[in-house]
């Protein structure tokens, strides 16, 4: 399993969960990244969606923070996990992230 650390904006406001080990979330973050062109100038990739798992104390502060802003910007670090799955038309591939570490991004908030 990879490793990965990243910036983007939530697709949503998550859920709080309560389970066994307490609480958690899932928290679909959106990422582009910018591409620098041949001529020095740079264009938005193309988009990508994590599913990133969130657990305890941050899964907590992560639902209240969604909850009271909106869309926010969050960095998040950990394990990295990509997996393939026959979709309708084609198969499609799942961004999965257990996050280590979460928090809010104070770039352009």
């Amino acid at each position: 399993m990879s490793h990965i650390t990243q910036t983007g904006n939530l697709a949503a406001t998550p859920e709080l969960r309560q389970g066994e080990r307490g609480a958690y979330t899932y928290a679909r973050v959106i990422v582009t990244d910018r591409l620098r062109q041949e001529d020095g100038s740079y264009a938005d990739g193309s988009a990508i969606a994590y599913d990133v798992a969130v657990s305890g104390d941050q899964a907590t502060n992560l639902v209240a923070a969604a909850q009271e802003s909106g869309n926010i910007r969050v960095m998040f670090s950990g394990r990295y996990r990509v997996t393939e799955y026959k979709g309708q038309q084609r198969p499609r591939i799942k961004h999965e992230v257990n996050a280590d570490e979460v928090a809010v991004s104070l770039r352009g908030q």
